[in-house]
Formats: C-alpha cells, sequence, structure tokens
C-alpha cells in the first residue's frame, strides 16, 4: 500500500472536547502514526493532541469524567455572573487587579490533573517526530501563531492553548509574547492547513454542533464584548464576533474538497461545553471512539 501523509486538526469545545478524544483513542489504538504529517490542535484539542501523541490517550481522556467535575473545573453560575460584572467593571469604572478576577475555568486545576492526576510523559512528546501545533492568538502582534509544542517548556506552551480568554483571565507568556487560546477566534483556521499542506489529506476533528443556530453568534458578540472591556482593545470585539463567519467559510470549503474529511459526532448525547455529568461524557468518549476507529478503516485513510 502506497503511504499516505495525513494532517489532523483537533478542535476545542470544552467538554465537548471529550469525544475528540475519544477519535485520537481510536487512532493511537490503530497505529497511524506513520502515516501522519503533523498534528494541530486549539482549546481542549490542545489536550488530546499531547496525550495522542505521548501515547497515553486513554489515561488523558479520562480526567474528563473523574477529575473535571463537581464545580472543580467549571465554576459556579456565580463565579461567571461575577466575572461578567468585574469585566463590566474594568472597562466603565475602575481597574481590576488581576488577581482579583474570577474565571469560568479553573485552568490551574486541569494542569494540575496533567501533572499529578494523570501525568502526561512530555519526554515523549518532545522526542518524536510529528511536529505538535498549537494554535494561539498573540495579543501583542495581534494574529494566530503556531507554535510547535516539541520544546522545554511544553507544558506552558499547552497551558497558553487551553486558556480560554474571556473565560479566564491570566495571560500566558511565551518567549516574551503574550498568548491566548486562538480557537473562539479561528474555530478551524482551513486556510492556514491547506496553505502549509497544500498535497496532504487533513483530517478536521470537531466536538459540536456544525449546523450552527443564531446563539453561536449571539454568544462570540458577547464573548468580543468582555474582551474589549478586559484587554481595552476594541479589534478583539471584531475578530470574535466574526468568527462564525469564518467557520462557515471553512465549512464550505472542507464539503467540497475530496482531500479534506470533517469528523463530527453523529448523534446528539445531551454533551454540552459545560456538562459535567460523568455518565455523558463516557457515552461521547465512547461514540468519539466508534466514529475514529471507522475513519481509520475508511477509503479516505487507506486509499
Amino acid at each position: 500500500m502506497q503511504k499516505q501523509n495525513y494532517v489532523i486538526y483537533f478542535g476545542g469545545g470544552t467538554m465537548r472536547g471529550v469525544f475528540g478524544a475519544g477519535v485520537a483513542t481510536a487512532f493511537e489504538e490503530a497505529n497511524v502514526y506513520s502515516k501522519i504529517k503533523a498534528v494541530y490542535a486549539a482549546s481542549a484539542g490542545v489536550l488530546t493532541g499531547a496525550y495522542f501523541l505521548s501515547r497515553q490517550t486513554r489515561l488523558g481522556s479520562s480526567a474528563y469524567w473523574e477529575n473535571l467535575g463537581d464545580g472543580k473545573f467549571i465554576l459556579s453560575p456565580a463565579n461567571f455572573l461575577i466575572g461578567a460584572w468585574q469585566r463590566f467593571e474594568n472597562q466603565f469604572i475602575s481597574t481590576i487587579p488581576q488577581e482579583k478576577f474570577r474565571d469560568g475555568l479553573n485552568i490551574d486545576l486541569l494542569m494540575e490533573i496533567v501533572r499529578n492526576e494523570k501525568p502526561l510523559h512530555t519526554e515523549k512528546i518532545i522526542s518524536q517526530d510529528i511536529p505538535f501545533n498549537v494554535k494561539l492568538f498573540n495579543l501583542d502582534k495581534h494574529e494566530i501563531e503556531y507554535i510547535d509544542a516539541r520544546r522545554p517548556d511544553v507544558l506552558e506552551v499547552l497551558r497558553a492553548g487551553v486558556n480560554v480568554f474571556p473565560y479566564t483571565h491570566d495571560v500566558s507568556v511565551i518567549d516574551g509574547q503574550r498568548y491566548i487560546d486562538a480557537a473562539i477566534i479561528d474555530i478551524i483556521g482551513l486556510a492556514h492547513l491547506r496553505r502549509k499542506h497544500p498535497s496532504e489529506k487533513i483530517v478536521i476533528v470537531t466536538n459540536g454542533e456544525i449546523d450552527r443556530k443564531l446563539r453561536y453568534r449571539a454568544k462570540n458578540i458577547l464573548e468580543g464584548t468582555f474582551m474589549h472591556w478586559m484587554l481595552n482593545d476594541e479589534r478583539l470585539y471584531d475578530l470574535y464576533a466574526s468568527a462564525e463567519d469564518r467557520l462557515a467559510k471553512d465549512l464550505a470549503e472542507i464539503g467540497s474538497d475530496e482531500n479534506m474529511l470533517l469528523v463530527t459526532p453523529e448523534k446528539d448525547m445531551g454533551v454540552k461545553s459545560r456538562t459535567t455529568d460523568p455518565h455523558l461524557l463516557r457515552q461521547m468518549y465512547d461514540l468519539g471512539i466508534e466514529v475514529g476507529q471507522r475513519v481509520t478503516q475508511s477509503p479516505f485513510m487507506n486509499s
């Protein structure tokens, strides 16, 4: 069989990322590594990609239903409301000290899990041959960048990749530049993938609905508003508010390109970005494995 080169993109979605973790588990167990030219990842997909490349996907995936519930990672509605008010106050009333901001997500807990509860073998990521490109937004240059995480500070790069603004507030600094998660701004980012890999087949793993409703656009507008208030940068509002337009364009192009495969959940298990029900999360993970197994056996990956 002629060897094919594939690029894999693991998308975000907070707790919905458990689907992509299931797909990655199937990919690992089918031992597809020799076919992969590069791995790209954003937001929740960053940790999926990390555990996939360290060949620990079942371990990393179990964090969704074993470690991220009980209000530990996704914090209380009160925290969301207080945090929203603080972002408004910071822009229009008085400056809020960074250490006082309330967040919707506990990134410190997430990284503690990666370090100790479900220890990631970072040395395997660094030493393996597949580029692992984490999608970040550079606040200083005001542009999306992809940083290869195969470097000594791999955990700092991963943290930046899951640092979901405006639901968190602690900006990551890498090589003297300020970075945050870029997934909300650019959910897929097809133009970059195709520019970097014009001749490879691309597998794009997303974790949520592709038939997007109006509420997603409203959500992006609110997120852009909070970003403007938090960082006093009105350009961020435009980037966040227009995210759905970029996604729609990418989806249309994927659908018309035989060298691209979009992998999405086929069933609605009731898993939302804030879901913490371990039963539902495990169901979605198992669905991801089933879908991933079909992908590895498909003509797309074996032609």
